[in-house]
């Protein structure tokens, strides 16, 4: 994770996602609300895509 803001009650979180492919990294930013993914922006392209859950989940371990 590179970046971690809270604004209110939303957290964004802002990091480097390990791609499957020769690519090596996604940068993802996802915007938190309680444990729920409200928007995700991801090199790949996709609205809410694995990268954006893979991001979520390393947060959830480290803010605990």
């Amino acid at each position: 994770m590179l970046k971690v803001e809270k604004l209110n009650d939303v957290i964004e979180v802002e990091g480097l996602v390990p791609a499957k492919c020769a690519v090596g990294y996604y940068d993802v930013r996802i915007k938190i609300r309680g444990f729920k993914i409200i928007e995700s922006n991801c090199q790949c392209g996709q609205p809410i895509c694995p990268h954006a859950v893979k991001l979520q989940l390393a947060y959830l371990r480290v803010s605990r």
